[in-house]
């Protein structure tokens, strides 16, 4: 059986395979290999009308695929020219919470799984998430950025009105309570913080009695952190506006480690450069990387960082673990893959 292996570096071919061939060992099945590795992180995702969030052009791929029966990747462009150049392809794995990089259609017009990996990150982006709460919250940036780049000590970080609250004193507002939101959630309580919840699509366990679910408009008033966990979808877009950042406190500090399109980012910058809002702590951008020009480089008082929330070493071998284990559950036909973005194809 042949396998193509489609990396970069981040999660890497080697890394890859070593899951592949984890994932098989003891059901005698031998792999070929073929293999192409990307640059992504070291270039800039790319979209266009058919897959986003991809990294390399589908041609390089097209003479490769022809005779793949097992495709592992984790940000490569699988376009419909791909899927079509392939004589004998049997399954797609995606190392990935969300196989956006792959047309799913065109994978399921031709009866071909795609199998990926949700939760891969969570624990990564939740700890980078109360990262820069505090980073924002303390000055901690603001700080070392002074100190080590222009010797300045930043006493005036120390004046009562311009230091923050601890978070054993803080509300937090988490919107979105999927598997990071339950993380930060986690974490978060036990420094001692009150957490509010917006989140239409989920109900709360039993272990999570202590959180209120509020309506949007009650967390976004009630809020010193909003802290952003929802998924990115039509109806999510733009979700932070103006109008919802006007009903923040003054003193409340926006947070956006999930997606930077859920957020009307000129909204932010009017409301950090007014005053509206105290600050904001930021790992995701409507474009990637920001513009040159882009007016929040502007500000003080604001933290970024270059969409790290997922990058950790357990982060890159968990999601080449979970894609590997996935493809063996198809082609064993031992077990029914738990992860498909197209599961119709799998009873027929």
């Amino acid at each position: 059986m042949k396998a193509l292996i489609l990396g970069d570096r981040f999660i890497t071919n080697e890394l890859l395979k070593k899951a592949l061939e984890e994932a098989f060992c003891g059901t005698g099945i031998r792999f070929t290999y073929d293999f192409r590795a990307n640059e992504w992180p070291l270039k800039p995702v790319e979209q266009n009308d058919e897959v986003r969030e991809y990294c390399g052009p589908d041609d390089d791929l097209i003479p490769l695929v022809r005779d793949a029966d097992i495709i592992l990747t984790h940000t490569a462009c699988i376009t419909r020219r791909v899927i079509e150049a392939s004589n004998r392809l049997k399954v797609i794995g995606a190392a990935r919470g969300g196989p956006v990089n792959i047309n799913v259609s065109a994978c399921s017009e031709r009866g071909i799984p795609v199998l990926y990996a949700p939760g891969r990150n969570s624990s990564a982006v939740a700890e980078l998430t109360v990262g820069l709460i505090l980073a924002e919250t303390r000055s901690i940036v603001r700080a070392h950025q002074s100190l080590m780049r222009d010797r300045r000590w930043r006493g005036d970080l120390y004046v009562l009105e311009r230091v923050g609250s601890e978070l054993s004193a803080s509300t937090v507002g988490l919107i979105g309570l999927g598997a990071i939101g339950r993380k930060v959630a986690r974490i978060l309580a036990s420094f001692g913080s009150r957490i509010l919840v917006y989140d239409p699509y989920v109900k709360p366990r039993q272990e999570e009695s202590q959180y209120r679910f509020v309506p949007l408009d009650e967390l976004l008033s009630k809020a010193d952190i909003v802290s952003l966990h929802a998924r990115y979808t039509p109806e999510t877009r733009g979700m932070i506006g103006e109008r919802e950042i006007g009903l923040m406190k003054r003193t409340a500090v926006l947070v956006n480690t999930a997606r930077g399109e859920l957020v009307d980012h000129r909204a932010l910058y009017n409301a950090l450069k007014s005053g509206r809002i105290a600050g904001a702590a930021l790992d995701v951008f409507e474009g990637e990387p920001p513009p040159d020009d882009s007016p929040l480089y502007e500000l003080e008082n604001v933290t970024v960082t270059t969409h790290l929330g997922g990058a950790s070493l357990q982060a890159a071998e968990m999601g080449a673990r979970i894609a590997a284990e996935e493809v063996s559950k198809f082609i064993t036909g031992k077990e029914i893959p738990k992860f498909c973005a197209n599961p119709e194809v799998l009873t027929k």
